[in-house]
């Protein structure tokens, strides 16, 4: 009996939203790094969900670290503001 194929998300690309508020260039398309961070934090969330669903321990770790340095770099720039 074999496996069925594993199907897999496409995952949203950050220049998919086109975000232009904050850039660093204004007339560019993009988004700032602020925003980018976010972006960062909020999927390392969920990737780090998925692999503590699976056990997967220093994945699970090493996703968790991403989560909080890309949230420490949003707090910074929203400091710097």
């Amino acid at each position: 009996m074999s496996k069925p194929p594993r199907q897999f998300l496409k995952a949203p690309a950050p220049n998919d939203q086109q975000a232009t508020a904050g850039a660093a260039d204004p007339g560019q398309a993009g988004m700032s790094v602020t925003e980018t961070a976010q972006y960062i934090s909020e999927f390392a969330a969920e990737l780090s969900f998925l692999a503590r669903e699976a056990r997967l321990d220093l994945l699970t770790y090493l996703l968790d670290m991403v989560r909080l340095e890309a949230i420490r770099t949003v707090q910074v720039a929203e400091k710097d503001r």
